[in-house]
């Protein structure tokens, strides 16, 4: 009978030691967000959890110790108790087992039982839902916090007296969480479903967004839509119905000399004013927001969200226009293409069949990485300059040159100005 109740003891002591380390993992394991949600809301049990995790050191101490004494209790109680009885069982079929043997045979019994029953299913049952549990387990978390005050006391000053001694800092900070983790996180929380490949591609990219210089992304000069101010009045009114933008750069002469930006906002507003045929349109224009070449898009994003500016100008080393950026084209490397009614950007890449692709030469790269889910280097801007820097030439208007790149072809199919106008994009299928 004595026996059963020291069994009956064990299997107690067992438990307890499994309700603290299911309390551990919760604890740790539980988004403190949601804890403070909860008890925002006036749940009770959450305000409690959320006083008890503002140190951790203490918490995670408590449970320790009552992790400890469970076990040491359970293994001393089993060994002194149930040694001489196991010695007997066995001397009873005319086997001789020493009774330190028998000790060790004990032990090792109760230390499986304790480390599936004690460890690791009350763990997993813990992982399974740690917000639930660690609401249920947050009072008795308190209580043990105040019983146990002494001994985490003694224990905190034992392990600093020990860490001065071996003349280390206590104080000194543990290595913060890198970028590459954050993004091997990423991946990992997409391949378990948490997010869309959208999705994890929109937080990669915010990661590569401090690192894109704007030249990366601008609209070359070559390239920049703009109205003479030499033009007619009809002429630059026709000029903006056609353009099919909000804002367009103002020159006079040449694309060098950007007088200012219009909007269409104010076009219309001193039509209604003036009528169409009576429009200043010099007075109309705008200080054009200059920016260097080299500057960061996360900065320039930041200053154009200060200064209200959704176009900006770049300009070279020497002073020249060297393109331009709109806020759109910052926002896109986040979270990608963003198109209307009027944008022509899909028509620069024709899709002959599966692995073949026409496309215009001054097409972004960044453009073309993204319609066809490659990744060429974004220190070409053009897939024309692309191609050109990698031949170490400007190909003739006859010839059918040819890079290769990974699993890619990029044969010239024509050549304009000076530059590769348009490309054949063959993709080599995979086994």
């Amino acid at each position: 009978m004595t026996d059963i109740y020291i069994l009956i003891f064990i299997f107690v002591l067992i438990l307890v030691n499994g309700f603290f380390a299911a309390s551990e993992m919760a604890m740790v394991s539980v988004n403190p967000n949601k804890i403070l949600e909860l008890a925002q809301k006036g749940n009770k049990k959450a305000i409690i959890l959320k006083n008890i995790t503002v140190d951790s050191t203490k918490y995670l101490s408590a449970i320790q110790v009552a992790i400890t004494l469970a076990g040491f209790l359970s293994s001393a109680i089993a060994g002194s108790n149930l040694a001489n009885n196991f010695v007997d069982y066995f001397a009873k079929i005319n086997i001789v087992i020493p009774q330190n043997l028998a000790v060790v045979i004990i032990t090792i019994l109760l230390s499986f039982i304790t480390l599936v029953f004690g460890e690791l299913v009350p763990k997993k049952i813990a992982l399974n839902n740690p917000v639930k549990f660690a609401l249920f387990s947050a009072r008795a978390i308190k209580v043990t916090l105040i019983i146990t005050k002494p001994a985490v006391w003694l224990l905190s000053i034992t392990t600093t007296g020990v860490v001065k001694l071996f003349g280390l800092d206590k104080n000194k900070e543990i290595e913060g969480t890198t970028e590459s983790e954050i993004r091997q996180l990423i991946r990992s929380g997409q391949r378990q479903g948490l997010y869309q490949k959208e999705e994890k591609e929109m937080l990669e990219n915010i990661f590569r967004f401090d690192d894109i210089e704007v030249t990366s992304i601008m609209t070359p000069r070559t390239e920049v839509f703009g109205i003479n101010l030499e033009l007619t009045k009809d002429e630059i009114l026709d000029t903006i119905i056609k353009a099919n933008y909000s804002r367009i750069p103002v020159y006079e002469k040449t694309i060098d000399n950007i007088k200012g930006i219009i909007h269409v906002k104010d076009v219309l507003t001193e039509a209604k004013k003036t009528g169409l045929k009576r429009i200043n349109y010099k007075k109309l224009l705008r200080e054009p927001f200059y920016v260097p070449g080299n500057m960061k898009i996360n900065f320039l994003f930041k200053k154009m969200q200060e200064e209200n500016h959704q176009i900006a100008v770049i300009l070279d080393n020497y002073g020249g226009i060297d393109g331009i950026i709109t806020m759109e084209d910052i926002l896109e490397e986040i979270v990608g293409n963003i198109y209307d009614e009027f944008d022509e950007v899909q028509n620069s890449i024709k899709e002959i069949d599966e692995f073949n692709f026409l496309v215009d030469g001054l097409i972004q790269i960044q453009d073309l990485n993204r319609f066809l889910n490659i990744n060429l280097s974004d220190e070409y801007d053009t897939l024309s300059g692309f191609i050109i820097e990698n031949l170490g030439y400007i190909p003739k208007k006859a010839s059918n040159e040819i890079v290769e790149k990974d699993d890619l072809i990029f044969e010239v199919k024509s050549v304009k100005k000076n530059r590769i106008d348009k490309v054949l994009i063959k993709r080599t299928p995979k086994d």
